[in-house]
């Protein structure tokens, strides 16, 4: 494998894994009462046209609570050369239209070892229970500006609540993945021509969400002059299918190191008891 191929392998799944890429809607069990289907979906995640990584997936979610998590893993020949092998889970609820998280947990091979991260949420304030190993070479990000933040799953249910509601996207948050803070942006939605591409043809339009992510916070000391720093805009569209109402089913991010990331839903989302 040519060695280009291979750091972009290594970037893109630091990016996903911190939860920079908008289409991990997730696996795991919930606590949404029991008539709220649990939701399956898969995402295919393309660098450069080249097919690195499998996102597996489910969610409950409902006016009142959520319960997410995912299954991220390298694809094909990637997987031979630079392993990721994660689970993330999430539970929280609903303050009105805001998103209260409770908990988040991450675990698994990244980055070329065994890793796992876990937040629990008092007052608003993430606290990190758990992260092994330790990363001392980062600067720390303090729990002032910690406040108010979320994890990226509680985001992602937060939007995806928002736009079954309003079919408006629009919202600001702070995401915090335990390690890194991250200021997001989304701009109210409109529905526009889907592109093609993909594997599935989800129809001619769908409800377009313009965002911009930026980490602020949490950068390696060695890298002061990061391009990671750059805001990275993006492009995710929302379609209604079937019972399952809207889903994630495109996401494009113009990302500062490795360009264009494409994240596809591939196949029809199933729904369960």
């Amino acid at each position: 494998m040519p060695r280009s191929c291979w750091v972009a392998v290594r970037r893109v799944t630091s990016v996903l894994c911190a939860g920079l890429a908008l289409a991990t809607f997730s696996a795991a069990s919930c606590r949404a009462e029991e008539q709220t289907p649990q939701t399956e979906v898969k995402y295919l995640v393309f660098v450069h046209g080249l097919h690195v990584m499998d996102i597996q997936a489910s969610y409950r979610l409902d006016n009142a609570q959520y319960g997410i998590g995912a299954h991220v893993k390298t694809a094909g020949l990637f997987n031979m050369f630079m392993k990721t092998d994660l689970t993330l889970t999430a539970q929280g609820r609903f303050a009105g239209q805001v998103v209260a998280p409770e908990t988040f947990d991450s675990k698994g091979w990244s980055r070329r070892t065994n890793r796992h991260i876990a937040l629990t949420y008092k007052d608003n304030l993430p606290q990190v229970t758990q992260l092994d190993p330790p990363e001392t070479n980062r600067e720390a990000v303090t729990e002032a500006e910690r406040q108010g933040a979320v994890d990226t799953l509680a985001m992602l249910m937060g939007l995806l609540r928002q736009v079954r509601e309003t079919q408006n996207c629009a919202m600001q948050e702070k995401v915090f993945d335990g390690l890194r803070l991250t200021t997001l942006s989304v701009q109210a939605g409109s529905e526009q021509k889907l592109p093609s591409s993909g594997p599935l043809d989800w129809g001619e339009a769908a409800l377009r969400c313009n965002f911009v992510g930026q980490q602020i916070k949490g950068f390696k000391l060695s890298n002061e002059q990061s391009k990671l720093r750059n805001p990275q805009p993006g492009r995710a569209w929302f379609k209604r299918i079937g019972a399952a109402g809207f889903v994630a089913v495109r996401l494009e991010l113009d990302h500062p190191k490795l360009g264009h990331i494409t994240v596809l839903l591939d196949g029809a989302p199933r729904q369960f008891p």
